[in-house]
């Protein structure tokens, strides 16, 4: 039998840099959202609203000097902090190989900060509710937007300053278009009463849908098309959405974090922030022979001064 004798030689800096790209690393709601120390894990927020305005006037001769408590009507909304955590290991046999990838400890915890990175834009970006922690017991978890931004208060917001029914969109996909989504727009103006620019953070089924809908009609049929010279057609999309009331920058949302490809969330980083008890760290412990081994951890606890400013878009088709 014929035998044939190969080598294959990779090249060590191309495998390298192969093994540290395929991954969705994009994390807009960390980077839009605002970042605030706090000191314990069940911060509280205050918050505030104005009465409606009274046209009535004041009669003569009446007295003025009765005051009127102008602070009876203050909410608050109660944080839960949460601590994610990514553990990380190494072996003495793996550090002592000339592998593709390194295997080191600074490698180790330096991938596991960025699946920390992750975690953490996956809890921002969620449904889930305020649940508190029993230490010993259950870890407990922090409000995604998609839990804040609800005309049903979350867990520990007072009631009366959820989102108005109005900044959610949940209608079929098929029925949303640029007057549903102007609709979220005017929603929050009335709301903040301010022209201001918002950031669209959309899953990329969302976002097709605003490039494939919006903007393109001309009549009620036919649709736009940008040429040029005849040789061709410059690829159109939608990075900004003016209205008359503001206008929404749009992103892309990391499509492994959001809640589905299809959600969205308008928002104005003036009312949501995150409160960090500690930002990302990593630490290593005594290996005791086997190697080295350690944990990346970040404390922290969304936090919102006005859910009534914010809108979502959530199909019912989802």
């Amino acid at each position: 039998m014929a035998t044939t004798n190969s080598s294959v030689i990779g090249n060590w800096e191309d495998l390298k840099r192969l093994a540290t790209i395929i991954a969705a690393e994009n994390y807009p709601m960390k980077s839009l959202l605002p970042r605030e120390p706090i000191s314990n894990k069940r911060p509280q927020v205050l918050l505030d609203s104005l009465d409606s305005p009274s046209s009535t006037g004041h009669t003569e001769g009446d007295t003025t000097d009765q005051g009127a408590d102008q602070f009876d009507g203050l909410g608050e909304y109660q944080g839960q902090a949460v601590r994610l955590v990514r553990k990380w290991k190494v072996t003495k046999e793996q550090m002592a190989q000339n592998s593709a990838v390194p295997v080191t400890a600074e490698a180790a915890s330096e991938k596991a900060l960025r699946n920390l990175g992750r975690d953490c834009e996956t809890v921002l970006a969620g449904d889930q509710d305020n649940t508190a922690d029993v230490p010993g017991t259950s870890e407990g978890a922090t409000a995604g937007l998609g839990a804040i931004i609800n005309n049903t208060a979350p867990t520990g917001l007072t009631a009366g300053f959820e989102t108005p029914a109005t900044s959610i969109y949940s209608g079929t996909e098929a029925d949303f278009d640029e007057e549903a989504f102007n609709d979220l727009l005017v929603s929050m103006f009335n709301e903040g009463g301010d022209v201001k620019s918002w950031y669209g953070v959309f899953g990329t089924a969302l976002r097709s849908t605003i490039v494939k809908e919006f903007t393109r009609n001309a009549g009620t049929s036919s649709k736009v098309d940008y040429n040029l010279d005849g040789i061709g057609t410059v690829p159109w999309s939608v990075e900004e959405y003016d209205s008359y009331v503001g206008n929404v920058k749009l992103m892309n949302g990391n499509p492994a974090c959001m809640p589905s490809a299809k959600r969205g969330y308008i928002i104005d980083p003036q009312y949501v922030s995150v409160g960090e008890v500690y930002g990302e760290g990593s630490e290593e412990y005594e290996g005791r022979g086997a190697g080295r081994l350690g944990a990346v951890d970040v404390y922290f606890t969304t936090l919102t001064r006005g859910p009534k400013g914010l809108a979502k878009i959530k199909f019912s088709d989802e």
